[in-house]
């Protein structure tokens, strides 16, 4: 089984996300009328391309897909394989990105949790389990997990933009937010979004 780098981030657009392998993601708010709209939230490429670790047998390239039902025979196969080798970090963080891909939150929470005890410097790991704990309305472990990836690597902008995210849009707290976004922007000064939207400009939006 090889052994590949991958990037996926939270989208919290009707409770569905999008994702993207082989490449960064990020997490953006939609603006309306110069204002930010709470949950209304999409992914982006933004700043420079950072990768995460993870396992995979493929090296396939970008896509972008809707989560999908987990096929069980698949889901028993990789839990039995964790079950199988439990001190095998890599085994726990295939079954959680196979849970993560299918939207089995708690699942990849516990996979995550258990490939970290084992493997406690694999940054991608961390802040996919921000992710997850988000997904799971666990916002304070969310951030914790974020701060522990940018940590390990300060220069990780997907854990600092989610960070952000989870600051604005579920702990309520602007300033937080900001903090994490200008880490965005000490990594990248002209970090823009796919539509040209600055990172400096939603910044801007956060005193409206």
């Amino acid at each position: 089984m090889g052994v590949h780098k991958r990037e996926r981030i939270v989208d919290e657009l009707k409770d569905h996300y999008v994702k993207k392998s082989s490449c960064i993601l990020f997490v953006l708010m939609a603006l309306f009328g110069g204002a930010f709209i709470g949950n209304t939230i999409t992914m982006i490429y933004i700043g420079q391309q950072q990768q995460r670790e993870s396992v995979s047998s493929s090296t396939a390239g970008p896509e972008e897909v809707a989560p999908h039902t987990a096929n069980p025979a698949a889901l028993a196969k990789l839990e039995n394989e964790a079950a199988a080798n439990p001190t095998n970090a890599d085994a726990w963080i295939k079954l959680g990105n196979f849970c993560f891909d299918h939207d089995l939150s708690q699942k990849a929470v516990q996979a995550y949790e258990r490939a970290l005890e084992l493997s406690p410097m694999k940054v991608g790991v961390w802040s996919d389990l921000g992710v997850m704990y988000r997904r799971t309305k666990q916002f304070q472990k969310s951030i914790d997990a974020f701060g522990h990836a940018v940590s390990l690597d300060p220069k990780h902008v997907t854990s600092w933009f989610n960070m952000g995210i989870v600051y604005l849009h579920d702990l309520n707290n602007k300033v937080g937010a900001a903090k994490a976004w200008n880490q965005v922007l000490v990594i990248d000064p002209d970090a823009k979004t796919p539509t040209g939207q600055k990172v400096s400009d939603l910044l801007k939006g956060l005193d409206k």
